[in-house]
């Protein structure tokens, strides 16, 4: 499985995945043109896609869909809510040919909606050409942000972001992955003494927020395990976090868990490409 992120943070959020010689991108939170580009160096092109994953409909999850609604056919898959908030929104704004394109794209199938298990909040995995991808749930403020497990063979990745927490029902289906994009954005103290407005950060403390850097760090502490290669901090607030700050928080939760981390890699995500990563 390869792995690289083309952007991750509030400046746009974007990263492809090859798997069984699929090739997978999740979301599109940067311009067309970052795309492509970022592709190339992968050695990929916008019409070698097998399938966009979109979590959820933020701007900086979403700023290149309509221009690839408009240029390709691959299937996008998506939650309902996310759906339903992105058309409302082009509707509104009189975005009539998008919300046509909207329309064709998912009566012809190729945008497909994610449906839950019975009775349950979780969601049915799915696949793509061999790819199984389990669908997490995810609680931010948006209306029905999700996450995903990308499987090749008995390899797994995880991919969550945006998310006030990560809840214990799915930390099963999370546990000894091989690789992780997980977010880490804040530091409390940093962000209730920094200059934006007080709801803001009531709303990002919130369980529809982000996750600060202790929460991420005792998520990966109780699912990381001997698979585990590479971890990947991710959405990381550029006025409300530090590098520094996410590594002391990696270590003092760590060491107190016990755990030794001494054959993981641990990279920090920026709102520019990372490298390209095998796991």
């Amino acid at each position: 499985m390869k792995i690289k992120v083309f952007s991750s943070g509030s400046d746009g959020n974007s990263t492809v995945v090859i798997a069984n010689n699929k090739n997978i991108l999740i979301d599109l939170g940067i311009t067309r043109k970052q795309i492509v580009e970022n592709l190339e160096t992968v050695g990929l092109g916008i019409c070698d896609l097998d399938a966009i994953l979109i979590t959820h409909e933020h701007t900086d999850h979403i700023k290149a869909l309509p221009t690839m609604l408009k240029e390709i056919g691959v299937p996008i898959f998506i939650s309902r809510g996310t759906l339903s908030s992105i058309y409302d929104v082009y509707k509104a704004s009189g975005k009539t040919k998008l919300v046509e394109l909207i329309d064709k794209r998912f009566n012809d199938g190729s945008i497909i909606i994610l449906p839950h298990e019975d009775n349950s909040f979780l969601y049915k995995s799915f696949n793509i050409g061999g790819v199984n991808i389990d669908v997490l749930p995810a609680f931010h403020d948006a209306s029905e942000p999700i996450g995903f497990v990308i499987h090749e063979e008995e390899k797994k990745l995880v991919y969550l972001t945006d998310t006030g927490y990560v809840h214990e029902t799915i930390w099963p289906v999370i546990n000894n992955a091989e690789a992780y994009i997980l977010e880490s954005n804040h530091d409390p103290e940093i962000l209730m003494a920094s200059a934006r407005p007080y709801n803001l950060k009531i709303r990002i403390l919130s369980d529809h927020g982000h996750l600060s850097n202790e929460d991420s760090m005792v998520v990966l502490a109780n699912v990381i395990g001997p698979s585990t290669k590479l971890v990947m901090h991710a959405h990381i607030s550029q006025e409300c976090n530090l590098t520094q700050i996410v590594e002391l928080t990696r270590k003092k939760v760590f060491d107190s868990f016990g755990i030794d981390y001494s054959n993981i890699e641990f990279v920090i995500l920026h709102p520019y490409p990372s490298k390209e990563y095998n796991v």
